[in-house]
């Protein structure tokens, strides 16, 4: 099954997309563990793709592995430390599976750029053709895919929320607007730097780009949008800056600016002022400032191991919602695990970007992925990554882990541009991804 594809897809991670696109409702339920439909393919993979890595036949082991396994670890500690041994293993398993095994769903079968591209392609078709039930729901606030689905599983309708821009907040096939919107939002630098190839000219390719812009717009939600904002932005920037060497050093030191410059200049926090301005309501921006208080209060109370999935402080009056994915890991498993994700994400980043002499269309899906997990990790201060949402994050960080180790193409000598031939079979110029 590993072997076989759909549309250029490996079956295994088809059938792992398709188990995100279902609601929870759709799966089993065994010993008070909800099995949803992804987290059947992914229990299902797990020792397979573990051994495959362990084996180092199609993918070498590194210090990435070491990271992804080291946080999954320490979850399972603090759930342990928080539930005691029966409850912390079931918790902390079903956390294993998740994390671990969307991280070696990509690691393990996204291992080329025709994997990658074959994937984007399927990724940008997928959110685009949803847009066909998902226009109409917003119209008539009927949910069409979600209550289907539902109904054919015997599980509950959408719940009802409110409307925003005079139209029906969109669940697609999703459990929440938020999860459909970030899943959205998620495909456009694959759209415009895989599908398109950063080409205005390429029609089909940027019909499928406005695609995801409305896929994403349907969901009226703040999180999508700004996921789609973060990317356009980093995009603008390569584009307008492609010539200059250390153009993302300059970007970070923009971004270092306007955050001194919040600091010093204004009466509120950089992150009270990026809240505010990033949420639709005052409301809702108000609520994640007093969550951002009160739950960095509780990760210096518990700093190391967190509170496993115990009651944190907060007024009564508060809801226990945690809209802040990085706040939420440190809170949860410790500072130790969120130190282990956060240098998981930003190493694969730096050892990707330090990668020399890849021919462009490798490139641009360096662009694509990075701008991806960019968008997604700055809208995760925002929101929370949880269900389908969680485990595609952690897929995506997978998928770009080829960039750094996978032989680069020899290219014909003679004159003009040479197409690609085979694969050297030698180790690539730098180990980079030893470095970190």
């Amino acid at each position: 099954m590993a072997d076989r594809r759909i549309l250029g897809v490996p079956v295994p991670v088809a059938l792992f997309f398709l188990g995100m696109m279902l609601p929870t409702s759709v799966g089993v339920s065994l010993g008070g563990l909800r099995m949803s439909a992804y987290r059947i393919v992914l229990l299902a993979m797990f020792l397979p793709m573990l051994l495959r890595l362990l084996s180092g036949r199609n993918v070498k082991p590194n210090i990435f592995d070491a990271l992804v396994l080291g946080h999954c670890t320490l979850a399972l500690v603090s759930l342990i430390n928080w539930g005691g041994l029966q409850q912390g293993i079931e918790s902390g398993g079903i956390y294993f599976v998740e994390f671990a095994g969307a991280w070696l769903m990509g690691r393990v079968y996204i291992r080329s750029y025709a994997d990658f591209r074959a994937f984007a392609h399927a990724f940008v078709i997928t959110v685009v053709a949803m847009v066909s039930f998902t226009l109409p729901e917003a119209l008539t606030s009927v949910h069409i895919l979600h209550d289907g689905l539902a109904a054919i599983s015997g599980g509950a309708p959408a719940p009802f929320i409110e409307q925003r821009m005079g139209l029906e907040r969109t669940f697609g096939p999703f459990d929440h607007p938020i999860l459909y919107g970030v899943f959205s939002a998620a495909a456009f630098s694959m759209a415009w730097y895989v599908v398109a190839e950063k080409r205005l000219t390429n029609l089909p390719g940027m019909a499928q780009v406005l695609g995801v812009g409305l896929a994403t717009f349907l969901s009226a939600s703040g999180g999508p949008y700004l996921v789609l904002m973060m990317q356009g932005f980093v995009a603008a920037w390569e584009r307008l800056f492609r010539g200059i060497q250390g153009r993302w050093l300059m970007l970070l030191g923009l971004f270092v600016l306007v955050y001194l410059g919040i600091d010093l200049f204004s009466n509120r926090t950089p992150f009270h002022v990026f809240v505010t301005y990033f949420t639709f309501s005052t409301q809702s921006a108000y609520n994640r400032i007093l969550l951002f208080e009160f739950g960095t209060a509780e990760v210096a109370r518990h700093p190391l191991l967190g509170i496993g999935l115990g009651e944190w402080e907060r007024p009564v009056w508060m809801s226990d919602s945690m809209d802040n994915f990085w706040l939420l890991i440190a809170m949860r498993y410790g500072l130790p695990a969120w130190a282990m994700l956060v240098g998981l994400v930003l190493g694969m980043v730096v050892a990707n970007a330090r990668r020399q002499g890849l021919p462009e269309a490798w490139k641009r899906a360096r662009h694509a992925w990075a701008f991806t997990l960019f968008g997604i990790a700055v809208a995760a201060a925002t929101v929370h990554l949880w269900n389908a949402l969680f485990v595609l994050f952690l897929f995506l960080i997978g998928a770009g882990a080829w960039l750094s180790d996978a032989p680069l193409p020899e290219r014909r000598k003679g004159i003009g541009a040479a197409p690609l031939l085979h694969c050297r079979a030698t180790r690539p110029r730098a180990p980079v991804a030893r470095l970190f």
